[in-house]
């Protein structure tokens, strides 16, 4: 095909000292009608890209915003019916300098040298495909929501991607299919932001708005790719049938067992902005494990989902505020991991599940139904989620959620829900401000009143200053059956500051902080208050970080709680004072490091946390992770000490073959597991695994296999 091919259309980019809403144009309009597609082998060879303009006005964010970079950087987009290419040459004088040992998909790449692409596709200021591609070869991508309020990365797309390193540097050759992006066809503007890392240095070079004040996944401070026309996605259909065979061995009763299963997942693309997803005998055999955790309090730990088909477009379904200083929620009114897990953590057979989901300049729908299968005591049941939300403003929204059907109990639940996000970078002319609230209501069968749960939180999220204000009320029966909730009957109030001065020297920022938490009961009696203050932290250029922490906790218990096997901390009220220092190596160097203590008082006695993560990447080729955690608890009800290691070994044959084998133990439950996984991706879209499962219990210094699992699933997707 001799594709009609538009290259670096019209960009309008932003200064680095500049409030986002002045730009400045940057027009180039270059076209090669009569151009064939590039070859994505990375050597950027191909005549399509001597046609097109390089972007410009690429500048520093770090360390000198602003600043002139200090390698260039020649980027180059060109687009067909079909797809959007991009060829990237980031130029280095000192190429043997150049970090590159991450080839693993979705692979963690502050390690590496890299870049990264943001799509805002429907231009809407809120919500946009990212992509990331490292010098070693590895691709990552995700799904932005909200403006930054959620970073989707467990998300797989299916696009194309090759790299070279030469004497000049490194090249990336990237293709993005239409057919796997959202976009309103009718659009012909685009937001999009560019971002180039190179590692030795701790330098992170930016397109549009190089301001550290706004991070790079804030899609309001994008720039615009403007001229995009023609755009197709085919009749917009992807199957992707997959079959899976399995064989178990269970030690503990002697039997073993060999099935054989298949199933369809099926994309559908209504329109550029609409799809319809469906799921025939859903398999999640790939899924990655969970690390274990060590949870020592009396309430729940929250693990992400990692499920491919609920991962799909997961962002049109995000409620309420952005989490803020912290990575824990404390309330999701839909939670997707409830489904097809059941209490106990084993898995409940999904008949089918079908969504649609919709997404245009000035709104999002989704809309999801899972049949569950019936397992053990748990008959087949019907799950439903419905969200809606609405953009207003210049990058605010409004919505509603409505959740329906209890995943484990044979009742009915009913959870409905309204939030408003408002936010700004025009705050005191150029800072950024955004206010959130939201009012959610349960309700289950057998349960009357007290079931509503509302917020209202303030945050000042700026550069050198971070500042946030939360007030949440969660009532006793507040229930959300497909949802999270840490605990319930109370009410929280939360802020913070964090003040991080640059230094512009061998020091790149000093860090002080304050965290204040008081959680009381219904009526206003204390029931946990935390006082967290960071009195010193410091981040050198090398990307080394130090940081001493000191909290003073309350906790007035009503009941005791099992905190460990026969170990009861009893009814009381308790204060106590820890005390924590953490070093983080930079991960630029082969052998990085994170070393965390924390000590002092606990619950009338004392503990101490260990914890050490070790990271060796030996070369492209091999990466070995350990982590170790020791947490020595001594009470008057009983001394005990939990540990827990965790053996992380990487072999990466390429960016398309890879072997990640992952064992943990912990000495609660004397247990030694080890998942292995061989991952082999033909084509985008076109993969195989072979995943195995394998089990120990440990007895008297010795292991005693227990169960062996073994699964291979071949998925095929085909694109019409």
């Amino acid at each position: 095909m001799l594709p009609s091919i538009l290259a670096c259309g019209l960009f309008v980019g932003f200064q680095a000292q500049q409030p986002a809403r002045e730009a400045v144009e940057h027009a180039a309009s270059p076209r090669a009608a009569d151009t064939p597609a590039p070859v994505i082998d990375g050597l950027l060879d191909d005549a399509i890209w001597e046609a097109c303009m390089p972007l410009e006005g690429l500048r520093q964010v770090e360390p000198v915003a602003g600043g002139e970079p200090s390698e260039t950087t020649d980027v180059r987009i060109a687009y067909d019916a079909r797809a959007l290419y991009l060829a990237i040459r980031c130029n280095d004088r000192d190429p043997a300098g150049i970090r590159a040992t991450q080839r693993m998909r979705d692979a963690r790449l502050n390690p590496d040298d890299r870049v990264e692409l943001l799509f805002d596709t429907f231009h809407d200021r809120r919500n946009a495909f990212w992509f990331q591609v490292g010098a070693g070869g590895s691709m990552g991508d995700a799904l932005i929501t909200k403006n930054g309020s959620n970073f989707n990365k467990e998300w797989d797309g299916i696009w194309d991607g090759r790299v070279r390193v030469d004497e000049d540097g490194w090249t990336a050759e990237i293709e993005i299919p239409a057919a796997s992006i959202n976009f309103d066809p009718l659009a012909t503007t685009w937001g999009f932001n560019f971002r180039r890392m190179i590692r030795r240095r701790s330098e992170s070079v930016r397109w549009a708005t190089p301001d550290p004040r706004f991070r790079f996944f804030s899609v309001a401070h994008a720039g615009r790719l403007t001229g995009i026309e023609g755009l197709e996605q085919g009749l917009g259909l992807d199957l992707k049938p997959f079959a899976t065979a399995s064989a178990t061995d269970d030690r503990t009763t002697n039997e073993d067992d060999a099935t054989a299963d298949a199933g369809l997942d099926l994309f559908y693309r209504l329109s550029p902005s609409t799809k319809l997803s469906v799921s025939v005998n859903t398999d999640f055999a790939e899924t990655e494990v969970d690390a274990r955790r060590v949870n020592l309090t009396r309430f729940p730990l929250f693990f992400p989902e990692k499920r491919d088909f609920f991962l799909e477009d997961s962002g049109v379904f995000f409620f309420g505020p952005s989490i803020g200083f912290r990575r824990r929620p404390d309330v999701v009114p839909f939670f997707s991991r409830r489904i097809g897990i059941d209490d106990d953590g084993a898995e409940v057979p999904l008949t089918a599940s079908a969504k649609f989901t919709a997404q245009t300049e000035g709104y999002s729908l989704g809309l999801l139904d899972v049949q569950t299968g019936s397992t053990g005591e748990l008959d087949e049941r019907n799950l439903f989620v419905g969200r809606f939300s609405k953009n207003i403003l210049e990058q605010s929204d409004v919505g509603v959620i409505w959740t329906h059907g209890h995943p484990t109990a044979d009742v009915r639940s009913d959870t409905v829900g309204v939030d408003f996000n408002y936010r700004t970078d025009r705050f005191a002319d150029d800072r950024n401000l955004q206010v959130s609230t939201y009012a959610l209501k349960s309700s289950t069968e057998g349960s009357a009143g007290d079931d509503l749960a509302y917020h209202f939180g303030l945050r000042y999220p700026n550069d050198e200053v971070h500042a946030r204000l939360g007030f949440t009320t969660l009532e006793e029966n507040f229930d959300p059956a497909l949802g999270f909730v840490r605990r319930k009957g109370v009410r929280a109030y939360e802020g913070g500051v964090s003040y991080r001065p640059r230094m512009h020297s061998d020091v790149r920022s000093l860090r002080f902080g304050l965290e204040p938490t008081w959680i009381t009961d219904m009526d206003g009696d204390t029931e946990s208050a935390v006082v967290s203050v960071t009195p010193f932290g410091i981040e050198w250029e090398s990307g080394d970080e130090l940081e001493l922490t000191v909290s003073r906790e309350t906790e007035d218990l009503d009941e005791g709680f099992e905190i460990h096997d026969g170990v009861v901390i009893p009814q009381g009220d308790y204060d106590f004072t820890r005390y924590g220092i953490e070093l983080e190596t930079s991960s630029k160097r082969d052998l990085s490091a994170e070393v965390g203590i924390t000590t002092g008082d606990f619950f009338g006695g004392r503990r101490s946390e260990y914890s050490l993560e070790l990271d060796w990447r030996a070369s492209a080729a091999t990466l070995l992770g350990v982590e170790y955690e020791l947490n020595d608890v001594e009470l008057d009800e009983g001394d005990f000490a939990v540990h827990l290691g965790r053996l992380k070994v990487d072999l990466l044959f390429s960016p398309r073959v890879t072997w990640s084998s992952f064992a943990q133990w912990d000495d609660v439950s004397e247990e030694v597991s080890l998942n292995s996984r061989f991952w082999w991706i033909f084509s985008p879209g076109r993969e195989a695994f072979v995943v195995l499962n394998r089990g120990w219990d440990l007895e008297d210094d010795s292991l005693r296999p227990t169960r062996l699992d073994t699964t291979l699933k071949v998925g095929y997707t085909l694109r019409f």
